[in-house]
């Protein structure tokens, strides 16, 4: 007879993955806030991102680059409440915030994949694929009671 707080090791296994896949997707998202506000430092890395026809960051791009911090640090945040690693918020709505960053990301991903830039799309379309990947694991199973 087990006890209440004694769990079986296919028990473990389904809490753990989510939380691997949040901590995974945070990273990648943490990156990604870092590498926008180098480029919004001056780094001539702007071939990657944002259309990838300048070397530098334009400025009518600035504000969109500083909301894509925002973004992706949000993102990171309920990528680790979706999982329980953090719990701050409420269970449904880190929840739908998984599943509305899936989306997001894989929109990104097919706006990327329209961009003239080779080099854009070489680096960025697999970076906003597993993220996509990410996002909804951890919106399916992310909340294992």
């Amino acid at each position: 007879m087990r006890h209440r707080n004694e769990h079986s090791a296919g028990d473990r296994y389904c809490v753990r993955v989510p939380q691997v896949v949040a901590t995974v997707c945070s990273v990648i998202l943490v990156g990604l806030a870092i590498f926008q506000v180098v480029l919004l430092a001056g780094v001539p890395l702007a071939r990657f991102a944002w259309g990838g026809e300048d070397h530098y960051l334009q400025p009518q791009f600035r504000w969109f680059a500083l909301l894509t911090v925002a973004g992706c640090l949000v993102g990171a945040f309920a990528a680790l409440q979706g999982a329980n690693i953090l719990l701050v918020i409420p269970v449904l709505v880190s929840q739908i915030a998984c599943y509305l960053y899936a989306v997001v990301c894989f929109g990104a991903f097919i706006l990327t994949a329209r961009s003239r830039s080779l080099t854009e799309r070489r680096v960025m379309l697999p970076v906003f694929v597993v993220l996509s990947g990410l996002f909804l694991i951890v919106a399916i199973a992310g909340h294992i009671s």
